[in-house]
């Protein structure tokens, strides 16, 4: 439909974009002499609600998103929004307390690790932890690259090889990164982030138009008429059991909005003021909302304009209805569209891929190198190094990419599956002080081999995800604390950072103290 040069050319001005606002913060910073590692950033809320909602999409939005709803219909939907809504409630008692110890350690953690140490002060756990993080980062990143490359292969009818776009994007993606960091990522992705929620809308709104006149019902019409399983469990393709409807959710709640490491760091370390943290936790749930029901709508509209296609096919549902469908009534349009839809994809993608990039190459040089094999990097190397390991770690993701499973959905489940189990440990480090760091080093290994074992050995992974494993490390963590014992004084400064920053950051009032401060307002 598109020729390759098209699709290069928009990639390239796209990539421009990129690299001048990784420029740009570089050089911003050395006109400040603002120090510190590429790894770390505290920016204002905009900024934070903005990154956070663009390294979560990924490549979700434009290709497994809408295929998932093309097979599971409107319960897929309702599983979305049932944890969505528990966003603001998990952020609140778990990841607002780990800003506020790390801001009581002046930012000095990069990866989610570092708060585990600070709590538990066990090198042994930093080391598994480290590699279970980095584990889920390889296929996410993957799967980035995955979707750009069939984007381009399928907008150009084949024209541009997969294997090439893969290369190519995987390249430029890493030198991104390598060139300016966390910083500039963040900031290129509140652009980003606007852009594809916008080109997501304008997508499903033109396929509302050329596919039903613009008439919601009438699409509903013929889904009720034709394929009246989309209103029903477990969808058209059979694709949401009943465990499903537990499990999906679940790991998501879990898994996908905190434990994912480049999610863990935005939502816990970037935010500048807790009242960045708050507008994080309250933004957020709309926002995804605006987003999934435009995702679901593809899927509604792609699920009524054709029902029998193949489940790797169903996540380019959207280039499919724009080269079937969109073109035959404006061909003008239809390449609008095309070359929208491949920047947007782009867009979100990079945003997670560069978020990935970024904090696996701190747990590399932190929680390998420096914390594990002890290397000491002096301080004039760090720059160097860092951008060492992030080149490695794009180029590994690469080849992960280039012989990659039928569906980006399964890479992306499997990295939110595998990191559920870290969660009770959060959890039970925050709020339980007789939390032991043998409890925690045992417990993230057993979540991690039922995890595994979920997927590779009894084959439920596709509907359990990660929760097997979480149940598995909650009751693990808990009996092995009660008979095990760490000294108190390891945790003792973890939980006076922790009861200093309450305090200084949340002003508590008795009820008279209260009412007095009311009376003094009136």
């Amino acid at each position: 439909m598109l020729s390759a040069s098209t699709i290069w050319i928009a990639f390239g001005v796209y990539m421009v974009f990129l690299l001048g606002v990784a420029v740009f913060v570089t050089q911003k910073e050395k006109r400040q002499k603002v120090g510190g590692s590429l790894l770390t950033a505290s920016v204002p809320w905009p900024v934070l609600v903005m990154t956070y909602i663009a390294s979560l999409m990924s490549t979700w939005v434009f290709f497994a998103g809408p295929g998932a709803y093309y097979r599971g219909g409107l319960g897929y939907w309702i599983s979305e929004l049932s944890y969505i809504a528990l966003f603001p409630i998990i952020a609140h008692f778990t990841m607002n307390k780990v800003w506020i110890v790390n801001k009581q350690r002046k930012g000095a953690f990069t990866t989610p690790a570092d708060f585990y140490y600070d709590r538990f002060k066990s090198p042994v756990l930093r080391t598994i932890l480290g590699i279970i993080f980095l584990a889920a980062s390889f296929p996410y990143i993957s799967s980035v690259l995955v979707a750009i490359a069939q984007a381009a292969q399928y907008a150009t009818d084949g024209a541009i090889n997969y294997r090439m776009a893969v290369i190519v994007v995987g390249l430029i993606m890493t030198v991104f990164v390598c060139i300016g960091g966390v910083k500039s990522a963040a900031m290129a992705d509140t652009v980003q982030g606007l852009l594809f929620i916008l080109m997501l809308w304008v997508i499903v709104i033109a396929c509302l138009i050329v596919g039903f006149g613009g008439s919601l019902n009438l699409a509903l019409d013929n889904l009720w008429e034709h394929t009246q399983s989309f209103f029903s469990y477990p969808g058209p393709s059979g694709w949401t059991p009943y465990a499903g409807r537990f499990g999906y959710p679940f790991s998501c709640a879990i898994g996908w909005t905190i434990m994912l490491p480049h999610v863990f760091v935005r939502s816990g370390y970037f935010g500048d003021n807790l009242k960045a943290q708050r507008k994080l936790s309250f933004l957020t749930p709309v926002l995804q909302a605006v987003v999934w029901t435009g995702t679901m709508m593809i899927g509604l509209i792609g699920l009524a304009l054709v029902n029998n296609l193949a489940a790797s096919e169903s996540e380019l549902i959207i280039p499919y209805m724009i080269k079937n469908f969109v073109l035959n009534f404006n061909p003008v349009l239809a390449k609008v569209l095309m070359v929208g839809f491949f920047v947007g994809a782009s867009a979100v993608g990079l945003s997670t891929a560069n978020a990935f990039l970024s904090v696996s190459s701190a747990i590399v040089s932190s929680d390998l190198i420096k914390n594990t094999f002890h290397i000491n990097v002096p301080k004039s190397k760090e720059t160097l190094v860092n951008r060492i390991i992030i080149a490695v770690l794009g180029l590994g993701s690469l080849l992960l990419a280039i012989d990659p499973p039928d569906l980006i959905f399964t890479l992306i489940m499997f990295s939110i599956a595998i990191v559920m189990p870290l969660f009770p440990i959060l959890v039970a480090g925050l709020y339980w002080k007789k939390a032991t760091k043998q409890a925690a080093i045992v417990s993230a290994i057993v979540g991690t081999v039922l995890v595994l074992l979920t997927y590779f050995v009894w084959n439920i992974g596709g509907t359990w995800y990660g929760a097997i494993g979480m149940l598995g490390s909650t009751i693990t963590m808990v009996v092995v604390s009660l008979f095990t014992k760490q000294p108190e004084s390891d945790a003792a400064p973890f939980y006076e950072a922790l009861e200093s920053g309450m305090k200084r950051y949340y002003v508590v009032k008795d009820k008279k103290s209260a009412k007095a401060a009311a009376k003094a307002g009136e």
